[in-house]
């Protein structure tokens, strides 16, 4: 149980890292590379903030199940 925790803890943190990695305001060579990909700066944009609001979500997410889980534990 104890390790189940520590590893959403763990996820939230890197879902937050890479959420904040694909935050498309400068990061150029990832947008570059996606403008090629597309043939489009706004779907390049479009992908990055999905990815990057995905990954926002998901630390969200991860943050409140933690959290919820020491909550109900009980120390015996």
């Amino acid at each position: 149980m104890y390790l189940k925790k520590i590893t959403k803890s763990k996820m939230a943190v890197w879902s937050m890292m890479l959420a904040l990695f694909f935050n498309p305001l400068g990061f150029d060579i990832v947008q570059f590379w996606l403008i090629q990909a597309t043939g489009s700066l706004w779907a390049a944009n479009l992908s990055l903030y999905a990815i990057a609001a995905f990954f926002f979500g998901l630390s969200i997410l991860l943050r409140f199940l933690y959290k919820r889980d020491t909550k109900t534990d009980v120390i015996h």
